[in-house]
Order: structure tokens, then C-alpha cells, then sequence
């Protein structure tokens, strides 16, 4: 599992936060109230970015090299899924306002 989140290059981290993000945003908006969408668009992409990213030092990997790298990875990773997430927020809002 290690290896497999470590061979992740920006690109490839960001589509998997994408999809999971949007994915993810997606479920919540079908299961919560509508006021909490704005919120789930901020949260849980920063959440996933945050996780995949320091994952592998939870998982035992020399943390020096993660820690330098944190804000372009994280926040990287982050505006990849926060940008689907708000467009689907944007198109369920629309949908459901018709």
C-alpha cells in the first residue's frame, strides 16, 4: 500500500482526489441538508489531500522529504478536487432549483 501511494506523481494524485472527492461530495449532498454543500466542497477534498499525502509517513516513510513538499502537495492536491466538487455543488443546486 506503501509503495503504491508513493509511486503517485502530482498528476495521478490529483485525478484519485478528483474522482473521490467529487464522488465522496456527491453522496454527501444526497444524504445532508443543502446548506452543508458549500461546506463539503471545502472539507473533504482538503481532508483526502491531506490524508493521501501523509500517508506514507504514517505508515513508517522519513517524513523530512514530505514536510518540505506539504503545500504544493497538499494544496495541489486540494484545488484538484475542490474544483469538480464545486462545479457538481453548482450543477445539483441548479437542478434542484428548476
Amino acid at each position: 500500500m506503501r509503495s503504491f501511494i508513493e509511486s503517485l506523481s502530482l498528476t495521478s494524485g490529483a485525478i484519485v482526489i478528483a474522482v473521490l472527492s467529487t464522488a465522496l461530495v456527491w453522496l454527501l449532498c444526497a444524504l445532508c441538508p443543502v446548506r452543508l454543500r458549500k461546506l463539503w466542497v471545502v472539507i473533504v477534498p482538503f481532508v483526502l489531500a491531506y490524508c493521501l499525502y501523509w500517508f506514507p509517513v504514517w505508515l513508517g516513510a522519513d517524513d523530512s522529504e514530505y514536510g518540505a513538499w506539504a503545500i504544493a502537495g497538499v494544496g495541489g492536491w486540494f484545488l484538484a478536487g475542490a474544483v469538480p466538487s464545486a462545479v457538481l455543488v453548482i450543477m445539483l443546486g441548479r437542478r434542484g432549483a428548476k
